[in-house]
């Protein structure tokens, strides 16, 4: 008799049986579908996420994105409120503020309550990171996209990393970058406010976002990997 009860509750008109219950989700869910590559170059400082955002840099939620062996990834982000303005395939930092965004959507483009972020393939190393967003945006136009590289320093893709990684300078005494040592590398020294290299031409205020300095600091930290 007793074995008959398990599973059950007893009330005046008879047993009740338990339920299980699955969690209840409301507002907005997201979904991440990408083929990744690299999302393991980050140090701990760093999240590779799928995030929300409102109108600030902070994220409202996010959750890690693990890919499989082979690379691929399909990740869920429930109870996405109407004060979410995106959803975005990023990376923030441990105060969950956006460092860059490999892809992102609008809530607005929601099929029913479901937001798809669709983003292919996507080299999300530290690396491609700051290749993408500072040496192309920023330096690149002096430093490889002319006909001939300021201080033969080439900073266009495929080039930059066998320029800089224990490479000497040309214009200052040093190694541009230092595996593992970031304040002795050139390249830290040349962008930082204050520097006193005498290239001839300041650097300062090039990059002028502190997030990106660090980002360019972590990654020769970590160990300048490609």
């Amino acid at each position: 008799m007793l074995a008959a009860m398990v599973g059950c509750q007893a009330c005046d008109d008879g047993l009740i049986y338990e339920q299980e219950h699955a969690p209840e989700h409301t507002g907005y869910t997201a979904k991440l579908t990408a083929h990744v590559t690299g999302a393991d170059t980050w140090p701990d400082y760093y999240d590779v996420a799928l995030a929300t955002f409102g109108e600030s840099d902070y994220s409202r939620s996010q959750t890690t994105v693990h890919p499989d062996t082979e690379g691929n990834v399909t990740l869920l982000l429930y109870n996405i409120g109407n004060d979410v303005r995106t959803v975005e395939f990023c990376v923030t930092n441990t105060l969950r503020r956006r460092v860059l965004t490999f892809a992102s959507a609008d809530v607005s483009s929601a099929v029913g309550d479901t937001i798809y972020l669709d983003a292919g393939e996507v080299d999300a190393s530290m690396y491609a990171a700051i290749q993408h967003d500072v040496f192309n945006n920023t330096c690149a136009q002096c430093h490889g996209l002319s006909t001939t590289a300021a201080a033969g320093l080439y900073l266009t893709e495929g080039q930059s990393h066998g320029s800089l990684v224990n490479q000497p300078a040309t214009s200052a005494e040093g190694t541009r970058v230092i595996p593992g040592n970031a304040e002795e590398s050139v390249l830290h020294k040349v962008i930082r406010p204050g520097n006193e290299l005498g290239l001839g031409f300041s650097h300062e205020g090039m990059i002028t976002s502190s997030i990106t300095l660090r980002l360019i600091d972590e990654w020769i930290n970590a160990g300048a990997k490609e």
